[in-house]
């Protein structure tokens, strides 16, 4: 593909929100407490690294259970695990929200870059957090990836290809090095931001670590994209 053809095919930032921007990792540690305690669970933060993270919700239910010498029903439990999650990502939007990442989302969408943001929030709230976006150009996408506290390499692809956009012209922002491996694994680029609960995973690999959103990191994205 010749440079100038390459320049005209559309771009794509995709955005892990729950995760990278939302306190996502704290608002799952909560919502499992509250939810395994009813099965006879403890969960706390070095139990959910130790035995959780990098596994499907299923698996890593599971190798919690084994760990405390108990059988759960995870069929059962994951569900209302989701939802309470998803109702407390709900809820952190009126207030967990940089005023920085709004401003970077504009200033990204300025640029002509197809921005999707996959969360399971309710996505009309979340839309309503870019009331000057163009329609078309933001999409809100609920996501309900299997895996425990990141995104895999196949939420990715299937965000972009949804969106008609090609994985090595997109960008993704991601909350945890969990995902950035999926992010790598699906050719695009990565950024990441993250947070007390995942510092210890491996960020290798990806392009950027974002300290705090806010437009400068548009000369990020544009140098990442090629635009």
């Amino acid at each position: 593909m010749s440079e100038s053809l390459e320049k005209r095919v559309p771009r794509g930032m995709i955005v892990e929100f729950d995760y990278a921007v939302l306190p996502g990792h704290q608002l799952l540690l909560d919502a499992c407490k509250v939810q395994f305690a009813e099965v006879g669970l403890k969960v706390d933060a070095m139990l959910m690294a130790q035995h959780m993270f990098g596994k499907s919700f299923a698996h890593a239910l599971n190798a919690l259970a084994t760990q405390q010498n108990k059988v759960v029903d995870a069929p059962a439990v994951i569900p209302l695990c989701n939802a309470a999650f998803s109702a407390a990502l709900t809820d952190a939007l009126a207030t967990d929200v940089p005023a920085g990442f709004v401003k970077f989302v504009e200033a990204v969408l300025a640029k002509g870059v197809k921005v999707i943001i996959i969360s399971r929030a309710k996505a009309d709230v979340v839309r309503a957090l870019f009331p000057n976006a163009a329609e078309g150009l933001l999409v809100v996408q609920t996501d309900t990836s299997s895996g425990f506290g990141f995104l895999g390499w196949d939420v990715w692809r299937r965000a972009s290809r949804k969106n008609d956009l090609r994985e090595r012209l997109c960008v993704a922002i991601t909350g945890s090095g969990f995902s950035v491996k999926g992010v790598l694994t699906s050719s695009m680029g990565a950024m990441y931001k993250d947070n007390p609960l995942v510092a210890y995973q491996d960020f290798s690999g990806g392009d950027v670590a974002v300290q705090k959103f806010d437009v400068s990191l548009v000369s990020d994205v544009a140098r990442i994209l090629r635009i």
